[in-house]
């Protein structure tokens, strides 16, 4: 049986609307079910990485309200971020409003993080001390950049790099 040019497009055709359909129908869900589900916030969503389901649950909804309280102090914190980037770029370079610029983005990330450090001394401290162990437990992994071999630096970093000082004076970039 020899398929006609006919229905070969009608099958293409009705193959790619399925497809369609489904992706689109597949990022819709996405979007709603992030809709539904306030976030917790990042800087505090790692409290909750090794404790049982159960205090994980119960915790959810003050780190979620507390999500929301910090939202719009980041979100100030993204735009004065933008706002620095804008000026730096700028010809002329206008020092001072670059400077009022940093200075803004620093209140800003200041209030930010004492809100946060706010909220995670409020969540810690309804842990038992067992508790606070685990969740602190991955912090002795981390190591301190500035002493034991310096800050880490990706192979292309290593082989890019050219002296500590350049032929001209200049320090070359980290």
């Amino acid at each position: 049986m020899a398929i006609n040019k006919r229905h070969a497009l009608l099958w293409a055709l009705a193959a790619s609307l399925a497809l369609n359909l489904f992706f689109v129908g597949a990022i819709g869900a996405r979007m709603l079910e992030r809709r539904d589900r306030p976030s917790t916030p990042p800087t505090l969503v790692w409290i909750l990485r090794d404790l049982e389901p159960r205090v994980q649950e119960a915790l959810r909804p003050q780190l979620q309200q507390y999500g929301e309280s910090l939202r719009p102090v980041r979100g100030q914190m993204f735009r004065a971020q933008r706002e620095v980037n804008r000026l730096l770029v700028q010809d002329p370079l206008d020092e001072e409003a670059v400077l009022a610029a940093f200075e803004e983005l620093r209140q800003i990330s200041v209030r930010y993080q004492q809100m946060s450090h706010e909220q995670t001394l409020a969540v810690v401290s309804q842990l038992a001390p067992e508790q606070r162990s685990r969740v602190f437990r991955f912090m002795s992994g981390r190591r301190n950049p500035v002493e034991g071999g310096g800050f880490r630096h990706s192979e292309s970093d290593r082989s890019n790099r050219v002296s500590e000082s350049e032929p001209n004076g200049d320090i070359s970039p980290d």
